[in-house]
Parts: structure tokens; C-alpha cells; sequence
């Protein structure tokens, strides 16, 4: 039997549902080849960005760790200075076995390549307009992670990046990704 979303997440989202999970903790139902079967595209580390096309349309995008071993922490991350959280709240935060880290919406007059591009750059250091997100760039295996996006079309990215993460969160035993620190724009906590 498969969990049925209501018709106001699955139509803004256009996501499938995903099996019901047999546990509170069970990733495999939000895996990578799960990002596919919703229509997610790209896959690429952050590192090819600017040598990739990526669509100019708003949209929703993912950050999906392969290596499922637990993590290495680094203190002083990559990101931006002064946007470091202590290894406490990554601790807390880190969710065995979940594959995807993040998810965030690109509504950038660019769309989705100029948000990506915001993130990458602010990964390496420098000022961006991004710090969403910004855990990513305290694991020590940032540079081998992948991201993924989804076109929206006529559909709000805000509302899709809600569901998404709701979605995680009652796959995940309410535990939302990683380095999502809100439950998207309107269930600020």
C-alpha cells in the first residue's frame, strides 16, 4: 500500500508518493533513484556547475550524499566565515542513512542555475546571497556531494520545497534533511 499525498502537495509538487515506510527511520524511500522517479535531473557535484547548462525556470533542488558511512565533521568549514555551526548541532542534526542532505528552491530572476551558482559559491568562501543549506560545507566529504533540481513550472518553489521536506520529514521520523534548519518558507519554527 502507498502512501496518498493530498491533492495540495501532489499537484503543486508533482511528486509521486513514496511507500509507506516499515519503520520511522527507514531511508530507502527517499533515496536517489526515488529524486529520479520524480523527474529530478543533474546529479553533478558542485564543482561542475559552471561547465553544466542548467535551467534559467524557478524550481526545487536537492543535495544528495552517495557514501552512506556516518560523517566527518570539520570545524571550520568551507563555507562562507562565520557561518559554522557548532559539531553539537551537526551531531543532532545528522541522520543515519539518509541520502539526501538538503533541500532548497530556486525563485532567483536566473531560476534554478543562479541558485546553485549561489550555493557553490558561497561552499567556497565567498559572498553569495545564499546560506541556506550552509551545514553541506562543514562535512569533510563536501566537495563529492551531488545536486539535483526539478523544474516547477507554473508551480510555487516555495510550496514545493514545503512538501519536500514534509515529505522527508514523515519518512524520516519528523526529522527534516540535514541541513535544513526550517521546514521551508511558510512553517518557519
Amino acid at each position: 500500500m502507498t502512501e496518498q499525498l493530498p491533492p495540495a502537495v501532489t499537484e503543486p509538487m508533482m511528486v509521486k508518493p513514496p511507500p509507506t515506510p516499515t519503520s520511522p527511520l527507514n531511508s530507502h524511500h527517499m533515496s536517489i533513484r526515488w529524486l529520479k522517479d520524480q523527474d529530478f535531473e543533474g546529479f553533478i557535484r558542485f564543482d561542475a556547475i559552471p561547465d553544466e547548462e542548467l535551467p534559467r525556470e524557478h524550481g526545487v533542488y536537492a543535495v544528495v550524499r552517495e557514501n552512506t558511512q556516518e560523517p566527518r565533521f570539520v570545524a571550520s568549514g568551507t563555507g562562507r566565515k562565520g557561518s559554522n555551526y557548532t559539531m553539537d548541532v551537526l551531531q543532532d542534526a545528522w541522520l543515519p542513512g539518509a541520502v539526501i542532505l538538503y533541500f532548497g528552491r530556486a525563485e532567483c530572476k536566473l531560476g534554478i542555475y543562479e541558485r546553485l551558482n549561489k550555493y557553490r559559491r558561497f561552499g567556497n568562501g565567498r559572498q553569495s546571497g545564499h546560506s541556506g543549506g550552509r551545514a553541506i560545507w562543514q562535512l569533510e566529504d563536501a566537495q563529492d556531494l551531488k545536486v539535483c533540481w526539478l523544474v516547477t513550472g507554473d508551480h510555487d518553489p516555495a510550496q514545493a520545497e514545503s512538501a519536500l521536506i514534509d515529505l522527508f520529514k514523515r519518512n524520516h521520523g519528523d526529522h527534516r534533511p540535514f541541513a535544513n534548519r526550517i521546514d521551508g518558507k511558510k512553517n518557519r519554527i
